[in-house]
């Protein structure tokens, strides 16, 4: 215990002390959330996620390109990440890896071209 009384006399003596203080909140730090005195809020359009909102009409749309690009590419990472782990180092062979991303790269595009002639649009 003296040695702890030391380190902080000497703390103090050359200033590297630290010390934490801390604010309470105050009224202006708090949201206030204004309740809908009916319960329900009229304005509001579309579905909460995880409600069954059977008023609603769902409309299927085409596939946007971005979309299906970005949706390959986690493919491609996830086919790769789980190949190296049940194959190791020859994942990453030119002839592996070439052929998952062709094959990924195909299935996108037979899967893309569906979707977009079966969609209403």
């Amino acid at each position: 215990m003296d040695d702890d009384g030391a380190a902080q006399d000497d703390a103090a003596a050359t200033g590297n002390t630290f010390t934490e203080e801390y604010e309470l909140a105050t009224d202006a730090d708090v949201i206030q959330v204004e309740d809908d005195p009916d319960g329900d809020a009229a304005d509001e359009e579309g579905a909460v996620a995880g409600s069954f909102a059977p008023d609603l009409e769902v409309t299927p749309d085409a596939p946007k390109p971005e979309n299906v690009i970005f949706v390959a590419l986690g493919v491609c990472i996830a086919i790769l990440a789980l190949g190296r782990m049940f194959l190791g180092a020859e994942m990453y062979t030119p002839s592996t890896l070439g052929g998952v991303v062709l094959s990924v790269a195909l299935g996108t595009a037979v899967l893309y071209g569906f979707f977009v002639r079966t969609s209403d649009v």
